[in-house]
């Protein structure tokens, strides 16, 4: 059998030959050629790979992956140029190996010419990594469920322990004082664990056709209450838009995100609701804006995070927005906020959209 390189070409096969990338051959399924760091990643001498089968290199279970990728590039089929998958080495060890095949001719026949490199040790960094972010990430939680937690238990006990030393005295106004701040708390409390059920996220999403237009004027209608006499509502959502999505969980992003507005214009300032159907694609959005005291840079990236908020302790429980977030990706979709300190901040939900149905199955309660 030829060698795949001349005499002639010394400067080319010495490159190849001492290559940091392992480079074979495969014709037929069998390795023509391999130089020794496609050896050396397996175990094997040169001499002891040459003739074996391509696949005694790969794990079992990525063996059918890689010889559908392996007969799609040799019969030029689409395919990806390069991908990751398990090697299996000669003393069975599992590694990790980025791969990238190429058609060519060899012999007068198809044939492929691969290079490959090991990237085992670098997949387990990223994986230590990964699950060193996982940890930190917990901890964050951890820490921020004890702090919120801790307040009001400590104002209970506190209040708790005035009223056990007062108990002979007859101020009977200020011990009922005191109960009434231990109903706040433990409220407060219980909202804290609300909270942290609707974080974890687990129903399944309800997808039906709905009318996005009775959704937000419903949303409104919960909180009514809620909203200062100063505060104008501007619905720019037309009548006609319906979609597809779970009702109860988008009606929970409506109301968080219209709380938030509430909260970041105190008593006086515009909102604005508006929704459309991005022109030409399967995707719905709608804007929820305020004229409020607006969102500092710095504190941009982090509105998402759990138990991250500026608010006071009263004032919510900074799960708000990370309950939404979840609540968007569940739909598979998208949330963005754009805000300019003073001026005001504007959150926009992007969820993709399939056929909603007839108009008869609209939901508009």
């Amino acid at each position: 059998m030829d060698k795949p390189f001349s005499k002639s070409e010394p400067t080319f096969r010495s490159l190849v030959e001492n290559s940091l990338t392992g480079i074979y051959i495969n014709l037929e399924e069998r390795i023509v050629f391999a130089n020794k760091r496609f050896a050396d990643i397996f175990g094997y001498t040169v001499d002891e790979v040459v003739g074996m089968n391509f696949l005694d290199f790969v794990h079992p279970e990525d063996r059918p992956k890689v010889a559908e990728i392996h007969w799609k590039r040799l019969n030029d089929e689409a395919a990806p140029p390069e991908y990751e998958s398990r090697g299996l080495t000669k003393t069975g060890k599992t590694i990790w190996i980025n791969r990238r095949n190429t058609h060519i001719e060899y012999e007068g026949k198809a044939a492929i010419l691969g290079n490959m490199v090991d990237i085992t040790r670098h997949k387990r960094l990223r994986e230590k990594l990964v699950q060193m972010e996982k940890l930190a990430s917990l901890g964050t939680f951890t820490a921020g469920v004890a702090h919120e937690l801790n307040n009001p238990l400590n104002n209970i006990s506190g209040s708790l322990q005035i009223i056990l030393e007062e108990w002979d005295s007859g101020d009977e106004e200020f011990k009922k004082s005191l109960l009434h701040d231990v109903e706040a708390q433990v409220e407060r409390g219980q909202n804290i664990i609300k909270a942290l059920f609707d974080f974890s996220g687990t129903d399944v999403l309800d997808m039906q056709p709905v009318s996005f237009c009775a959704l937000v004027e419903n949303a409104v209608k919960a909180i009514q209450s809620d909203i200062p006499d100063g505060i104008r509502l501007d619905n720019q959502v037309p009548e006609e838009i319906t979609v597809s999505l779970s009702y109860e969980h988008v009606q929970q992003i409506l109301i968080n995100l219209i709380l938030n507005a509430l909260q970041a214009m105190e008593n006086e300032g515009c909102l604005r609701i508006s929704a459309y159907h991005e022109p030409g694609e399967q995707i719905f959005c709608f804007e929820v804006a305020d004229t409020g005291k607006g969102i500092a840079r710095e504190a941009l990236s982090k509105i998402f995070d759990p138990f991250y908020t500026t608010k006071e302790p009263s004032k919510g429980t900074g799960l708000g927005l990370s309950i939404t977030h979840g609540i968007v990706q569940q739909h598979g979709g998208t949330i963005e906020v754009s805000s300019q300190p003073g001026v005001g901040s504007n959150f926009t939900v992007c969820l993709p959209q399939g056929d909603p149905g007839p108009p008869e199955n609209y939901k508009d309660i």
